[in-house]
């Protein structure tokens, strides 16, 4: 957990309408990016296999109750690679949900009117279905960030139709 004391969290429940405003928050933020790096468009542009809500969030949203709270919507979108190419890993982007009932942080820049959104992605190997692939990047973890994932849950928020699936849940110890 992270350590932002329980006024910076919201504690308001995240339904399937969330996730795909998330999921559209998410999209925009990589074509954003793809505008900025055309080249990298060309290599991925199409083989998006999914989009996340991971960490913290996700288990918010799976047991409300439980959680935390959100501090912050972690979105991990997964690509499917292509060979000889690499999708270029760094820093979170970050957008902003905007104004709703999750409210703001007030650990974040003033930029922020509502929750931060930060997106992340990975290409990861993907030799069966699209869903499964992106289980066995929880399930098998190969990285570092895999493995740090893995310890929260993650939550489908695009493709729209899947929105809710649950791709993740770690062993309850």
């Amino acid at each position: 957990m992270s350590k932002a004391p329980r006024n910076a969290r919201s504690f308001e429940t995240i339904d399937i309408a969330d996730l795909r405003r998330l999921a559209d928050i998410a999209r925009e933020r990589i074509e954003r990016a793809f505008i900025a790096h055309p080249a990298k468009r060309a290599l991925y542009d199409g083989h998006l296999l999914a989009i996340c809500l991971c960490q913290g969030a996700a288990d918010h949203f799976l047991a409300p109750a439980a959680s935390d709270g959100v501090q912050d919507f972690d979105m991990w979108a997964f690509f499917r690679p292509r060979p000889g190419a690499r999708l270029w890993n760094r820093k979170p982007f970050t957008a902003d949900f905007g104004p709703s009932r999750f409210g703001r942080s007030p650990l974040d820049p003033p930029k922020y009117t509502g929750r931060r959104v930060d997106v992340l992605w990975r290409d990861i190997p993907c030799e069966t279905g699209v869903m499964e692939a992106v289980a066995a990047y929880f399930s098998d973890p190969q990285t570092e960030s895999a493995r740090a994932l893995r310890k929260k849950a993650a939550v489908v928020a695009w493709p729209s139709e899947t929105a809710g699936l649950v791709i993740w849940r770690p062993a309850i110890r």
